[in-house]
């Protein structure tokens, strides 16, 4: 029978292999324009958003 580390453990080890098949995954290439939510040019949009719009940062003022 498992005890809580080896539970614990089988969980560490789920998150760690959903993490590296995650960074295996293609990057999209984007364009050069104008960002479709902020206005802001951007040297890469994907699907019409900058970065700061597509994953906004905990504090980070966006305009």
């Amino acid at each position: 029978m498992a005890d809580v580390a080896d539970m614990a453990n089988d969980v560490a080890q789920a998150a760690l292999d959903r993490n590296i098949r995650a960074a295996g995954a293609p990057i999209a290439i984007g364009a050069p324009g104008e960002c479709r939510e902020c206005g802001n040019d951007s040297p890469r949009l994907v699907m019409g958003r900058c970065a700061p719009c597509r994953e906004p940062k905990k504090g980070y003022a966006r305009g």
